[in-house]
């Protein structure tokens, strides 16, 4: 292996240590020797290459969220080369991406949920600016596109339903556990696929109202 590749090595099972521990015990609580033990690693490589156990859980959270947001923008842009586009297919569009790197994930499904969960929900930690911007970009096409295909919608409704939507998500994958437990097991365990079609019936009805 070259240096480089070496290096870069590293740098992937840090990061690949760090969002595992992460979601097992949030955010607050992993030490960087925690993860460069699991990783293999020395101390000094986190700021080698993060700059500091800050950086690293950022780099974390940027390698999640940004070939789901950029496969959304692909989406949005195919789309629209043929006009109006649907709402069933921009809620598709807006959904199925992140089904597809929790597939694709090095993470287990139920890891990959549960950082997603410790994101969303850990007032302490501030998104990146990389990943706030990348946000701002999907919003600033997706919303015009929901305003065309609802021609009653403001864009502060285009907001709130996203904002809504997005909830459900973040609820369903994070908490399918409770779901299971207070159904005695009759409901919570199926197929994603089948979870991200119930969810877009779902949004889908409430973008309608």
């Amino acid at each position: 292996m070259t240096e480089s590749g070496s290096k870069n090595g590293t740098r992937v099972a840090l990061m690949d240590a760090a969002a595992a521990l992460f979601a097992e015990k949030g955010f607050e609580v992993v030490s960087v020797r925690e993860i460069t033990t699991l990783a293999r690693a020395n101390v000094a490589s986190v700021k080698y290459h993060f700059g500091s156990r800050e950086g690293l859980i950022d780099a974390v959270v940027v390698r999640m969220a940004k070939p789901v947001n950029d496969e959304r923008l692909r989406r949005i842009e195919e789309l629209e080369e043929f006009g109006v586009v649907a709402i069933t297919e921009l809620i598709t569009a807006f959904f199925e991406p992140l089904f597809s790197q929790i597939q694709n994930s090095p993470l287990s499904e139920k890891l990959f949920t549960k950082l997603m969960g410790r994101v969303v929900g850990d007032r302490s930690y501030e998104l990146p600016e990389e990943v706030m911007g990348q946000f701002r970009e999907v919003a600033s096409r997706y919303v015009p596109a929901f305003m065309k295909a609802c021609p009653g919608l403001s864009a502060d409704d285009v907001f709130w339903r996203i904002h809504f939507c997005f909830g459900v998500l973040a609820n369903t994958l994070t908490h399918r556990d409770i779901l299971k437990k207070i159904s005695d097991g009759k409901v919570g365990d199926e197929k994603l696929s089948v979870t991200l079609k119930r969810i877009i019936d779902f949004c889908d009805a409430g973008f309608r109202q």
